[in-house]
């Protein structure tokens, strides 16, 4: 089995350092992919990304794809408008994965990750409806492993959950409903860095997940839970 990823940028899921898509060492896991992992470690009783099984593909290569795809009705009929960003990319990823699984000879799991907030997706839609949206695209390609990874409102938040100083992973689902804007006062951006005294960065973030200090299995959040449980049903 192996698992495939996709991200928005090295501080969430990673980034390929050379080819696209990447493994091994040409692949730099950030903390969600770390996050993944753990989970399907915690289940298999392996690592994937110790042993390469864990590869990454770009948010540029699943949007290349995802503007090849024809519109299965027109938007509004069946599928809220402002949710198809979720569904186009759960399509065009699924495509990847059926490539790779053929390349591979091997089962594929898919993980997609995609914020939440209310920055970069203003006006498409509630979580719910993002969620469903890309259950859906998975679905319209008869891609019956793929993983939603949807942060509410976004990574940080599930990161702060346990990694916040005062009482960590408990009471965490008040943390979902602030604000995904990281210009305003107590963002969770800044609210990370005073949790963890120092600069949020992907590499030290990462850390955190790979020794334990930010448990997947402790993280108590409507959002974090539904990948959690998708996650572990489809492994």
């Amino acid at each position: 089995m192996l698992i495939i990823i996709s991200g928005e940028g090295p501080s969430d899921m990673g980034n390929c350092v050379a080819t696209d898509p990447c493994e091994g060492d040409a692949f730099r896991p950030g903390p969600m992919a770390w996050l993944v992992n753990q989970i399907a470690e915690s289940r298999l009783d392996f690592s994937f990304l110790e042993l390469g099984l864990l590869s990454f593909v770009s948010k540029q290569r699943v949007t290349e794809v995802a503007k090849g795809l024809r519109p299965p009705t027109l938007a509004g009929r069946k599928r809220k408008q402002e949710t198809a960003y979720y569904f186009r990319n759960a399509r065009a990823f699924a495509r990847i994965a059926v490539e790779l699984s053929g390349q591979a000879g091997d089962d594929v799991v898919a993980v997609l990750f995609r914020d939440a907030d209310g920055t970069q997706s203003a006006g498409r839609g509630h979580w719910q409806d993002k969620w469903t949206s890309m259950e859906n695209g998975f679905a319209h390609e008869r891609f019956y492993s793929g993983v939603p990874m949807i942060p509410k409102p976004k990574s940080e938040a599930w990161l702060l959950c346990a990694l916040k100083q005062s009482q960590p992973y408990q009471d965490c689902a008040r943390i979902e409903q602030m604000s995904g804007n990281d210009d305003g006062p107590n963002s969770l951006k800044e609210l990370l860095v005073r949790a963890l005294g120092e600069p949020a960065t992907a590499v030290l973030l990462s850390e955190r997940v790979r020794d334990g200090t930010v448990n997947a299995g402790r993280i108590d959040m409507p959002s974090f839970v539904a990948f959690r449980e998708r996650l572990q049903s489809v492994l």
